[in-house]
This record gives C-alpha cells, sequence and structure tokens, in this order.
C-alpha cells in the first residue's frame, strides 16, 4: 500500500516537473532495475569466482608424523625389545616405560607430532622415509642419543608416498 502511494506521488511529481517521463510506468522501472541487479550480481559473481582458484583445491597439509620411539645404550638391547614386540608378548608403551632412557619413556614413549627437520637426521629420515610403513617397527637407528627403535602412529602431508 505504502510503495504504491510512493509510485503514485513519484509519477505525479515527475509529471509536473517534466512531462516526458510521466509515461515511464512503475513496473518497467522496477523490471529494468532488476536486469540491472541482476547483471551487476552476475558481474560480480564472475570476478569473485576468477579470483577463487576453486579448481586447484585448498593447499596440501604440512608434513608431519606421529610417533614413539624406545632409546636404549645398546644396539644389542634394541634388537632384544624388538624380538619381544614381534613376538607380540609387550605392548610398545609398556617397552618403552620399562626400557627407554629417554624423558618420552614415561609417556610410553610418545614423541608427540612434528615436522620434517625436528628430529636429528637419522631419526628424521627413518621417519619421513617412503619405505618406513605406519605401524611397523623401525631400527634400531643409531644417533648420538642411542639406538632407538621407533613406532610411526601418523604420518599427513607429503603426498601418496605414505
Amino acid at each position: 500500500m505504502i510503495k504504491s502511494l510512493l509510485v503514485f506521488i513519484v509519477t505525479t511529481s515527475l509529471l509536473l516537473v517534466q512531462p516526458s517521463w510521466a509515461f515511464i510506468t512503475p513496473p518497467q522501472q522496477q523490471h529494468s532495475a532488476t536486469i540491472t541487479t541482476q547483471r551487476m550480481m552476475g558481474w560480480f559473481d564472475g570476478i569473485s569466482k576468477a579470483f577463487a582458484n576453486d579448481e586447484y583445491g585448498p593447499p596440501p597439509d604440512k608434513v608431519s608424523a606421529t610417533a614413539r620411539h624406545i632409546l636404549v645404550k645398546s644396539e644389542n638391547k634394541a634388537k632384544d625389545i624388538k624380538k619381544q614386540l614381534q613376538t607380540g608378548s609387550s605392548e610398545f608403551a609398556s617397552l618403552a616405560q620399562e626400557y627407554s632412557t629417554c624423558p618420552s619413556g614415561k609417556k610410553g614413549g610418545s614423541l608427540g607430532s612434528f615436522s620434517p627437520g625436528t628430529m636429528v637426521p637419522a631419526f628424521d629420515k627413518a621417519i619421513f622415509s617412503p619405505d618406513a610403513k605406519v605401524g611397523e617397527i623401525i631400527g634400531p637407528i643409531e644417533t648420538e642419543f642411542g639406538y632407538h627403535l621407533i613406532l610411526v602412529d601418523k604420518r599427513t602431508g607429503g603426498g601418496d608416498w605414505y
């Protein structure tokens, strides 16, 4: 009702000010405004899609791994512990608590998640190697700290080679 009244007032005032505009009816004005709005929205959508870059997808996840380890002083001790793990007679976490000389042994050997380059080179190479499979025991790996038995729990990023 109010809209119709406003259209009537505008049309009447236009007739008084400029008679040639009096023949433009309100429905035509609404229609042309709708077309203009549609064109503007189409233009805006086109520009925003051009910069969205959806076809390439999101960036890849950062390469990281979650692992546990058992650190011991001798290679023979590491091999003995690995035999116990392979026979299934003991859990990794309990052996880490019992034998590991690293403070992480108290937490079952858990090192949490980390990126390549965080650990010593030999350790990093073993964990992020394409040959190392998630869930399998890796080692013994020798570093300046001793001998490590490593269990990779999870890896993310890095493509298909995991």
